[in-house]
């Protein structure tokens, strides 16, 4: 193909290398813990100061402690990884199979989070959120909607396993 010398970008024939690096960074940038950090603050606040019918406080309830706790144990993970990835990306040694799993894991992870999120505020969370009775007005489940999207950019998930397949563990790709 030819193309007029003010058309290239970067050099000629390197042009695979280069796409397959900035679908590297753009499945990263999907995996972002900071919209989990604060859903997960808001709706700690809000179970703290919420009581249910027999009085108590939402968070008193051992099931809500414990998806708090999963989510926030996994935004945990999340930031490491994150953290390791940008090492990664910062030292050119940014993998494919890397970024792969980090924009699984972090996707996939999202749709959870925002899900358990969802169960701790109950039937509240579906309430339209300019409504009365809404929880967070809507907040929790306009995210966890936007998450499900993610497991596409950059790739499907489906797409992304097959990477790690092939690239990290030298297996064959499904057809």
């Amino acid at each position: 193909m030819r193309v007029p010398a003010t058309s290239v970008v970067g050099e000629p024939n390197a042009g695979w290398p280069l796409i397959t690096n900035q679908l590297n960074h753009e499945r990263v940038a999907l995996t972002s813990a900071a919209p989990l950090q604060e859903s997960l603050r808001q709706v700690w606040d809000w179970a703290e100061r919420t009581t249910r019918a027999d009085g108590r406080r939402v968070i008193e309830s051992e099931w809500v402690r414990l998806h708090l706790a999963r989510v926030h144990a996994h935004i945990e993970y999340l930031k490491l990884r994150n953290w390791r990835i940008a090492w990664a990306a910062d030292s050119g040694e940014l993998g494919p199979a890397d970024a792969s799993a980090t924009k699984v894991f972090g996707t996939e992870f999202a749709t959870q989070a925002y899900r358990l999120l969802m169960e701790v505020l109950g039937t509240s969370a579906v309430v339209r959120g300019d409504s009365a009775g809404a929880a967070l007005r809507g907040r929790i489940e306009r995210f966890h909607r936007s998450s499900l999207i993610l497991t596409f950019g950059g790739g499907t998930n489906e797409v992304q396993r097959d990477i790690i397949a092939k690239t990290a563990l030298g297996l064959p790709v499904t057809r």
